[in-house]
């Protein structure tokens, strides 16, 4: 899978899937992640139509819809690049297509994040990939936002911590960081010289800025 740039599981949602032959086969209507020591994405689920999927949810048809991984994806720029035909997927209804223990987007955006004391931070609100395929969790909600708030940048950044800091997720994301490192490496972050461009130039590009912590693992 080959990134053209850093994304985030938002912006896939957004992006048309296409086939191998170029014909649109959906959108991305969840994904799912594993973790072993770092979090890595792991299987697409395909979005039917709206009302397909409505169907779904009230049960009256079966929840069939078409799942895949990363290999099967030849690059992802504005669409979602497949290297094969949609039927030749597997589905939901395949007991084999989604491993057990494997955690979906739409339940990991649920879960509180705490700090290595216990104490909440606040919560997953999207997963970022970089261009070398490396997950980190986009964090909201909590202290993240009153410190942004502080700093007048509510709506115009996206906070990343890596998954080298996740410790464990079970029914929360544990970090291996206390709060008040992530708020010193926070501060330090808002701080830059990159941050303050890239403030000047959403003016002109209308875009979010994200701001990394942790360049490297914390010792």
């Amino acid at each position: 899978m080959k990134l053209a740039r850093s994304l985030c599981c938002r912006e896939m949602k957004k992006a048309d899937v296409v086939d191998s032959s170029g014909n649109k086969v959906g959108n991305v209507g969840d994904l799912t992640f594993t973790f072993d020591k770092e979090l890595k994405l792991s299987k697409f689920i395909l979005a039917g139509p709206r009302f397909e999927e409505f169907l779904e949810s009230i049960k009256i048809r079966p929840d069939k819809d078409p799942v895949f991984d990363g290999s099967l994806i030849s690059k992802i720029d504005e669409k979602v690049h497949l290297d094969t035909s949609v039927n030749s997927l597997k589905t939901t209804l395949d007991k084999d297509a989604i491993p057990e223990g494997e955690i979906r987007l739409s339940k990991l955006e649920k879960m509180d994040i705490v700090d290595s004391t216990g104490t909440k931070i606040g919560r997953a609100i999207d997963v970022d990939f970089d261009v070398d395929g490396s997950a980190s969790l986009i964090v909201g909600g909590g202290f993240i936002e009153e410190k942004l708030e502080a700093a007048g940048l509510k709506t115009d950044v996206d906070i990343i911590v890596p998954g080298s800091v996740i410790a464990s997720i079970s029914d929360k994301i544990c970090l291996s960081v206390s709060k008040g490192e992530l708020a010193t490496t926070m501060d330090d972050a808002l701080k830059s010289d990159d941050v303050k461009k890239a403030r000047e130039a959403k003016a002109i590009h209308h875009e979010v800025t994200k701001v990394r912590l942790y360049s490297h693992r914390p010792m």
